[in-house]
């Protein structure tokens, strides 16, 4: 297509415009694409026989992602199935992570660590003492416009399995989960994996369980109530963090750009592995600018 002697005059103008102009407009450009994501993985990508599919040689030299961002934690593009919807799902998520990750962000994060005495418990004889572990982070992502746009988080340790989640959020609607559940015992390494994507709903998504190395475990298919019971869930722990995160501003430190404080929380002790109830300091680190334009108003 030509342009027109119009449409040239407002390259000209575009070109000339001052860098603030030019932050905005990259920000816009960002949101659509970021939509355009979204869209196009609720769409039926299949060419129809009358339009030859084009191929571009830039296309060709795209390396795979690998699952690597700047700003989110590991996502992991392994599949524990043959079935081509997990697949999709998959790569979807990660074209959507991927435009996600071109964002700049305000954060929350907590994190804890603990450990402590217990008395691990074989197969046979008498139990052997040990030393329990566990550490947790989780990080909630907000974008410039204030608006949560993703939620990370990581347990592990010594006595529970490890558990990864990161959600995507747009227009404080969940768009795409992924949770992965890695889980050793002496039968192997058993792992959970789901995976839901809003654009794909009906068929949103789905959880497939098996031991490492293996594939096609068993699976279920998971629809719109899953996601919505998913989505629930979540918004149902925002109140407590909100809370948090106000009742710690008054003893807050400065650190750069963040305010930084400790909330202590107990562990109870488990009888069967002798272990006591312990104490331990969770540290919150947070955007100072999230305080007036976003914790403040809640």
């Amino acid at each position: 297509m030509k342009l027109t002697a119009y449409s040239l005059i407002f390259l000209v103008i575009l070109c000339c415009a001052p860098g603030k102009d030019n932050e905005a407009a990259t920000d816009s450009t960002l949101t659509i694409t970021t939509d355009t994501v979204v869209t196009q993985a609720g769409e039926n990508s299949a060419p129809s026989a009358e339009e030859p599919v084009q191929y571009s040689s830039i296309e060709e030299t795209v390396e795979p992602f690998l699952g690597i961002t700047n700003n989110f934690p590991e996502f992991s593009m392994a599949t524990l199935t043959s079935d081509s919807l997990e697949l999709e799902v998959n790569n979807r998520i990660g074209q959507l992570l991927q435009a996600y990750d071109t964002m700049q962000y305000a954060t929350v994060t907590s994190s804890y660590s603990w450990e402590r005495p217990y008395c691990y418990q074989g197969q046979e004889g008498p139990c052997t003492m040990s030393v329990e572990k566990e550490e947790e982070t989780k990080t909630w992502f907000f974008d410039r416009a204030n608006q949560l746009r993703g939620f990370s988080s990581k347990l592990e340790g010594t006595s529970t399995a490890t558990k990864s989640i990161l959600y995507l959020f747009s227009n404080d609607e969940l768009i795409a989960i992924s949770e992965h559940v890695v889980d050793g015992s002496d039968a192997g390494v058993f792992v959970d994996q789901m995976r839901m994507l809003a654009s794909s709903c009906p068929r949103c998504g789905m959880r497939a369980s098996t031991f490492e190395g293996m594939l096609n475990g068993d699976v279920q298919y998971l629809n719109e109530k899953d996601l919505v019971t998913k989505q629930k869930e979540f918004y149902d722990t925002m109140p407590e963090l909100i809370a948090t995160l106000k009742a710690g501003r008054k003893n807050a430190k400065e650190d750069g750009d963040d305010f930084i404080f400790t909330v202590n929380r107990t562990e109870e002790g488990k009888a069967e592995q002798k272990s006591k109830a312990i104490t331990y300091s969770v540290e919150f680190r947070v955007t100072k600018d999230l305080y007036p334009y976003y914790i403040s108003k809640q």
